[in-house]
Parts: C-alpha cells; structure tokens; sequence
C-alpha cells in the first residue's frame, strides 16, 4: 500500500492509510489543524501540555502535536486503532519528550463511567473532520462537553460540506465559548471553552487572551455581524450567492464584481509540486513490528496543482488557464476530490496521447465541473453529467471557465445511474468517443449501477478514462469487476491513486488489438 508524506514541525510525516473506513483518510481538516498548530506555537504552546485527540483516524494531527511537545492521547473507534498506533509509533519515536498513547473511544453519554471526568482532564481538547455524514451528532457534542471542562481549551478544524455540519456548528456554538481562529472558504477552526462555570470565570475573555485582540472572532461578534452591525461588504459572498442561484449568461456578462474579486487572489504553492522526484522509498523504523509497518514505497503525490486560495473558492491551473471552482455544502457530489486532480493533471499532461481536440466526451458524475471544465479547453465537445440537484453549481461552474475559450460549447444534463438507460439515452444516439469518470467509486449503494452505465455508454469505438482513489474495500471489489466488464489498461499509479483506460468487450476480435497502454503517460510535466 503506497503512504503519504508531510512535512510539519521540521520533520517529514509519513502517513499510511487504511481502506477499511473514513478514519483510515486524511482530510482537510486535518492538514488545516496542523499547520494551525506549526505555524502559531507562541499562542498555543504545547510543551509538556496534556492533549486529547478525538477521533484521531490516520494520527497525523496527534503526531504533529508530539512532535511539538504535547503529552498526547489519539483516541478513535477500536477497529481503527491499529493504524493509528502504527503511524505515531514511526513518526514520534525518539523525536518526541513524551510518548504519545493510543485508547480506544466510542462518543456517547456514558463516558462518566469509563472515562470519569475527575481522572481525564487535559489542557487541550482536538479535533479534526469530526463533523461528516454520520448519524452521532449529538454523541460527539456530548462526547466533547465531557473532556472540555473548565481550564481545557477545544480546537476543532472542519470543512463545512453538508447542511447538518451547520446545524453541529450552531449546537457548538451554544455549548461553548467560541472564537473562530480560521476561515478559508468552508473551512474553519473554532477555539472553544467550557461554560461551566461562568460567574467565576470569563472564557470569552481567557480565548481572546490567548488570540490577542485582532487574531479571533468572538461569537458575539459574528452575532453582531449577523445583526448588521459592523458588517463589512464582502463581493465575494455576494458572488457565490449569484452563482448558486442564478444560472442565465446575461448574469454573468454582468457579474464585474466577480472579476475584480479575482485580482485579490493569493497563490500558494504545493510543496509536492517543488520536486521532480516521482517517489522515494522509506525503511520502516527498526523497533515498529511488521504487522504495523512493513517496507513499503512512499509516494509523494505528482497531481496535486497550484491552487489559489480565497474565501469561498479554489482557484486551479491547468491548460494555461486559472480555473475558478466553487463547490457547494449539498452534498459529495459537490466537492472536489482527489481523482479529478489526478484525471485533470493528466489530461493536460498527455494531449498527444489522449487527444479531445473535436471528441465527443460525456463525463459520469461531474460534480463541481473541473474535468469536465478540462477536457472542454483541451477541445472536446464536452457532455457534463450528475444528479439533477447537482446540476445549477456544476453549470454555473462551466460557464464561468469555457466561455469564449473553448471551440465547444459544454452541455449539462441530468443522469442517474441505473439499468434503464436505453430509454432515456439510446445507445443508438448517445455515442462518445471517450467517456471520464472520477472518484465516481466511494461509499455509496450504487456501485453495481454505475458499472452497469459505464457499459452502457463504453460501446465499441468509445475509450473509457476512470481515476480513483482507493479508500474502502468495496473500491477493490469494484475495480476487480471493472476488470471483467471490460479490456483495462493501467495508465497511472501513484499510491492509491490509479488512473484506468478501458475499452468495451463488445465485438473481441476486432476491438482486442486497439486497447494497449499509451506510451510516456504522466501526471506531471
């Protein structure tokens, strides 16, 4: 299995993944918390402090808090421990002055008993990524009401995807005393304390005393702002109001506020991106067990584009062009994921070997629109795909990158996986000459029925270009059916990243021979 490497307080992180769950991931959330945690150790000094980590997955963020002197306990589901323990005993041994521990921890209302609040008490509550689609919302509230009592600190970093991450915010919110420490687009860190106890003590005060007066925001003040007092303009809210509701061309002629808005951007690049290395290969440390860590090549990821970041959007690079995304909190399908890094990375990389100039494409599952945004400037007649909810972000997203630069226009159409295709998208009108998919393999109960349309669209004559991270064991089942359904070629891997070409069974002997591995194939120049 390929790891991840990431460098935090002046070391380099390996990191291993595990397929079995969502905690066996990094998020976002979590690299915002430890780079939170780097880059302001003079207002958060760890050093010798006890720290909590719930829901502590992969353990990077566990790691990055021993490695700057925290007495750390990383604590998750039992089933994940494993991993966990595997990935702070090779990044912090001998490194760090405290040993970090590794407990198991379920969230719920009867932590008195196992975990009694007069024995567990630590200076620091973290947690990263916490809030997702899981139905224990309030057994996480409660979980972090029982740790964070008065004298504790909680940092929780999170990207804000769905409608109930609002609803857990606002639960916080009045659970505790917060300041928000960090916003960039959907992703924030809170600092929180405790109110018990608030005619001996003002939290509120304490958090500010910590942040200085201009580093945080008080509820109070957000509250305030809320009210429309003091609150500044920000045209860059008002435009991803007008993106999500309003879809017509003549809004967008119009919308100078959006490209003046651009100009304030601020570029940063990938450290990945710094170094022409594909891969280097890591010794497990001697004392960690084969069972935790065996040998293994650790990839650093070639895909990862420069990115612009700014409140409310990402802004990407590729065919020449900055490529403004937004993404919406509705749902998966509206967020960006790694596979259309690595799929647009290498589209843009391989024009000789997959050309789109004139090509009819239809992407399955589009979501925010980047590939597909892609694969129009690289020249394809382009057919975006996804759930009819998805659609207004994914068009408003295409229409602000292709128009005016692409020789097609891209069209956008509703489509939903399933076995009945051929009455809504007759494979005697609806034929392509290749057919994209991205991270289109996840947790979801359509795995069969997105096989079923990648067979309906994939007839002979068309190429099928299918990027994907693997995550969870029905991944692997998937991929190994792919591999049955149709004549595969491994185009790219990088870890757990791989990119597949394939061409449909249909008609052996005349299609066997037109399915070979493009040479020279690379995500990055």
């Amino acid at each position: 299995m390929g790891k991840e490497v990431y460098s935090y307080a002046g070391h380099e992180i390996v990191i291993e993944e595990g397929l079995d769950s969502f905690a066996g991931m990094i998020w976002p959330g979590a690299l915002a918390l430890c780079h939170y945690l780097e880059t302001h150790r003079d207002q958060l000094n760890l050093v010798d402090k006890t720290v909590l980590e719930i829901g502590a997955g992969t353990g990077l963020v566990s790691v990055v808090a021993t490695l700057l002197g925290g007495w750390v306990t990383a604590t998750d589901l039992p089933e994940v421990l494993s991993n966990t323990r595997a990935n702070l005993c090779r990044n912090t041994r001998g490194l760090c002055r405290h040993a970090p521990q590794v407990a198991p921890l379920s969230w719920g209302y009867d932590l008195e008993s196992t975990y009694p609040s007069s024995v567990y008490r630590y200076d620091y509550i973290l947690a990263a990524e916490v809030v997702y689609h899981h139905n224990f919302m309030d057994e996480l509230l409660v979980t972090m009401k029982h740790f964070c009592k008065p004298g504790t600190t909680l940092i929780w970093a999170n990207k804000v995807r769905l409608e109930s991450d609002l609803v857990f915010t606002e639960n916080f919110k009045k659970a505790f005393h917060t300041s928000l420490l960090v916003e960039e687009g959907e992703m924030k860190i809170f600092m929180a304390m405790s109110r018990e106890g608030d005619d001996e003590v003002d939290q509120g005060l304490e958090i500010q005393d910590l942040l200085g007066e201009e580093d945080g925001k008080t509820v109070e003040e957000e509250s305030n702002k809320d009210n429309g007092e003091d609150k500044p303009s920000c045209a860059c809210t008002e435009v991803r109001a007008d993106i999500l509701d309003n879809y017509n061309e003549e809004e967008w002629e119009e919308d100078e506020e959006f490209e003046s808005d651009e100009e304030e951007e601020k570029i940063v690049t990938s450290k990945d991106d710094e170094t022409d290395e594909q891969n280097e290969t890591v010794a497990s440390n001697d004392n960690i067990s084969e069972q935790e860590c065996s040998d293994q090549t650790v990839v650093r990821q070639k895909w990862v584009p420069n990115i612009i970041f700014s409140v409310n959007k990402d802004i990407y690079h590729y065919v020449g062009q900055d490529i403004v995304i937004y993404e919406s909190i509705d749902s998966y399908g509206a967020m960006m994921w790694p596979a259309a890094l690595a799929l647009c990375s290498f589209l843009d990389n391989n024009r000789d070997t997959v050309d789109l100039r004139g090509k009819g494409v239809l992407e399955l599952g589009s979501g925010t629109g980047l590939v597909a945004i892609v694969a129009s400037l690289l020249g394809a007649s382009v057919t975006a795909t996804d759930l009819p909810e998805i659609l207004g972000n994914l068009r408003a997203n295409l229409m602000r990158n292709t128009r005016g630069l692409c020789r097609h226009t891209p069209q956008v159409a509703p489509l939903s996986w399933g076995y009945d295709l051929e009455s809504t998208y007759p494979s005697s009108v609806y034929r392509y000459d290749y057919v994209l998919a991205a991270d289109v393999v996840y947790h979801h109960d359509f795995l069969d029925e997105l096989l079923f349309t990648m067979k309906h669209f994939c007839k002979p004559g068309t190429t099928l270009i299918w990027a994907n991270k693997v995550r969870l064991e029905s991944d692997l089942v998937f991929t190994e059916n792919f591999k049955k359904a149709f004549h595969t070629s491994l185009l790219v891997e990088e870890g757990e990243m791989k990119i597949f070409m394939a061409m449909s069974r249909e008609g052996d002997e005349g299609d066997r021979n037109r399915l070979s591995r493009p040479t020279g194939c690379r995500l990055k120049a």
